[in-house]
Formats: structure tokens, C-alpha cells, sequence
């Protein structure tokens, strides 16, 4: 089964066309529109933000949250690691087929080029992929709508949250260079979710480049069977549910740095690459340390959740490459540690002969039309 490169499928590049007046506010605004983007310039693109925040989720806090949910979250620039032609991929035999685990980058920029030959080589090697959400109705209106109503604050953000909290979240919008507006008329998760999206927009990443959208083209586009581990209304639900208390915390993780590190972006991109697991580990500790109530509705009980579907795909006799965020399997409450300790054996992947590896051309410059989301549920 042969890897192709985004822009050989056109359905992929299908802009959604509805306007969506809200996102004018949110962080909707990215740094292609620059900071004085105009409600018009926003409407050309107008799921770019909402599918990078359903594909970011829960990868969107600073310095605990937001670099323990992504794998790209993991390394200071001090750090010189070779890159890993396998990072964050793993296998394990089942009783009847061997399978593949793979901790993915939700957001990543256009110049990230060709999967890495490890991941390319397990994509072939897979009969399905499992994801953790339904990435295409993810995409769909409907989803952004329900997202962007569950959003609005009645009485905005400063009535939500107090005033030392309301004060660092103006200074974190004007170092982000954010229009002075941003999350006024929205409720402290949106904001946490759009303070992330933005930065990272503005270094040039979004979620048209990320791993789980490219492998869900590719898969659908060579016609391998596609499964998920959460609905679009559960995923969604982890933040349009989101109870006050838990929601002031998530936004608390997401200003729990000063915002200086403009370069943190790459810096992430390159820990996925270079596989530092080890790191991440530390920083899933972190989160689970200082934002115990995030840590557990976002990670902890996702995974406990997503473990008996994740078992039933490992028993099956159809090969299966499982792609969820990179935390999800780290940690003593990870996917990893659940398997380990059901019985089964995981040792990571080694990529052979690369050469013989079909893997993805370059990265094409855009590919839109599904948002990415978060975990348990059932395929196609």
C-alpha cells in the first residue's frame, strides 16, 4: 500500500465555506492573517482554528499541560539528540497479529517533510488505523458550531475568573501579540485552548500538517479500515462540559509560564523528532503534579477509558496502527503501563531498510477539510 502525498488527493483541499463571524474573536486569528487581520481575511479560513484546537486537543497548555499533551512537547534547546527515524512508535505482538502504537504530532509545520521511515514502514505494515477520534465528522459545520456556542461566556471572561488571573491573561495576549479583544466574550477553557493555538499558528504550525490528518488521508485514500476510540460528541464534551472550577484550572496551566519562549514551538517539534521519551515522561509527572484535576480529566481517565476497545484491536487478527497523542502512553496511568501489565510485551520499533520503504512525498502546502480530535468510540 503506497504512501501518496496530500496534494495527489483534492478532496483533502475542500475549504469549509460557512462564515463564522465568532472566530474574529477566539483565536481564530492566526499569524497568515497578521495582527490586524480583518473580519473578511478571517472568513476565507473559517475552520483553520477550530480544527487545529479539535486536532490540539488536549495538547494546548504551556510548560506542563501544553508540552505534556503533545509529543512534540519535550525538550529544552540545550538538548542534542539524533533524530529518530521511529519516534514515539512502538510495537506489540498480539495472539494473532502484530501491531503498532504511535504517539502523534497534532500540529506540525509545513517544512516537517516526510514521515519519518519508522512510521512510513508501520503505516504500509498496517491492515486499519485507529485514531482517537472521528477526524471527519470533526471537520464537519456542525462540530464547530456546537464548539463555538458551548464557548460563548455570558457574562465574558473577566466575570469568569478572578482579577490576578484576569491581569496575567491580558499581559499573555499583548506578549502573543493577540488582538486586545481575544476570549473577552469567551469562557477560561476556549481562552486556554486559543492562547495555545494561536502561538502556535503564528510559528507556522497547524493541524493540516499534522500526523494524524496526514495518516487518516492516506488510509482513507488507500482504503484501509479506519476506527476511533471516542465519538465527536464525547471528544467535544471534554470541553464544552467543562465545569468551572476544572475549566479556571486548565486556563491557569496554559498561563503557568510567562510566554517568552517564541521559539517553543520547534523546540517541541524537535523533541517528537528526536524521541526523548524519557523527558516526556518527566513532564506527564509535572502535569499530574501541579494540575492534578487537568491531568486526570484529560489523560488519566481517557486512558482507562480507551483500554478495553485498545485490548479488543490487539486480539484482533488484522494488523492495526493505533495513533493517539504521545502522553496517552506514558506514565504509570499510560496506555503502555496498562498493556504491560495485561501481558502484553512492547518493545519500540526499528525501521529496516529504509530504502525499501514507501513512505509520503513532502508534505503539500495544505490540506484541509477535517478536524482531528481525542479518543474512545468505534469505527467506520
Amino acid at each position: 500500500m503506497h504512501l501518496r502525498s496530500g496534494a495527489e488527493r483534492p478532496e483533502w483541499r475542500q475549504q469549509h465555506t460557512q462564515l463564522l463571524i465568532a472566530f474574529d474573536k477566539p483565536a481564530r486569528i492566526a499569524a497568515s492573517f497578521g495582527h490586524s487581520a480583518s473580519l473578511r481575511a478571517v472568513a476565507r479560513k473559517p475552520l483553520t482554528l477550530i480544527e487545529n484546537m479539535t486536532n490540539f486537543l488536549p495538547q494546548t497548555l504551556r510548560k506542563h499541560l501544553l508540552r505534556t499533551l503533545l509529543p512534540a512537547l519535550l525538550l529544552s534547546a540545550g538538548n542534542a539528540h539524533a533524530e529518530s527515524a521511529a519516534p514515539f512508535l512502538w510495537q506489540v505482538q498480539g495472539p494473532h497479529a502484530k501491531h503498532y502504537l504511535l504517539g502523534s504530532v497534532h500540529l506540525l509545520p509545513q517544512d516537517a517533510a516526510e514521515l519519518p521511515d519508522g512510521i512510513a514502514e508501520a503505516y504500509d505494515a498496517a491492515e486499519g488505523l485507529v485514531f482517537e477520534s472521528d477526524i471527519d465528522a470533526l471537520g464537519k459545520a456542525q462540530s464547530t458550531r456546537t464548539l463555538l456556542v458551548a464557548a460563548k461566556s455570558r457574562n465574558g471572561i473577566k466575570a469568569e475568573i478572578d482579577s490576578a488571573t484576569y491581569a496575567k491573561l491580558q499581559s499573555r495576549i499583548a506578549k502573543l501579540g493577540m488582538p486586545a479583544p481575544l476570549c473577552e466574550q469567551y469562557k477560561a477553557w476556549f481562552c486556554a485552548l486559543s492562547l495555545e493555538v494561536f502561538a502556535y499558528q503564528r510559528a507556522g504550525f497547524s493541524g493540516d500538517y499534522g500526523l494524524d490528518r496526514q495518516l487518516y488521508g492516506f488510509a482513507h485514500d488507500d482504503h484501509k479500515a479506519i476506527a476511533w476510540f471516542e465519538p465527536p460528541a464525547v471528544h467535544l464534551g471534554l470541553f464544552t462540559d467543562m465545569k468551572d472550577p476544572l475549566a479556571k484550572e486548565f486556563l491557569a496551566a496554559a498561563l503557568s509560564d510567562d510566554g517568552a519562549t517564541g521559539d517553543e514551538p520547534r523546540q517541541m517539534y524537535k523533541a517528537w523528532r528526536d524521541n526523548d521519551v524519557a523527558k516526556l515522561e518527566g513532564l506527564v509527572a509535572e502535569l499530574k503534579s501541579h494540575f492534578p484535576e487537568v491531568y486526570e480529566h484529560l489523560l488519566a481517565r481517557r486512558n482507562q477509558a480507551w483500554s478495553a476497545r485498545l485490548k479488543t484491536y490487539l486480539d484482533g487478527d488484522q494488523s492495526q496502527l493505533i495513533v493517539v497523542g504521545a502522553a496517552h502512553w506514558l506514565g504509570p496511568d499510560g496506555l503502555l503501563t496498562r498493556l504491560k501489565t495485561a501481558g502484553y510485551k512492547i518493545k519500540p520499533f526499528i525501521a529496516t531498510d529504509p530504502e525499501q520503504i514507501t513512505r509520503a512525498l513532502p508534505r503539500p502546502a495544505l490540506i484541509t477539510a477535517t478536524a482531528l480530535a481525542g479518543a474512545s468510540g468505534v469505527g467506520r
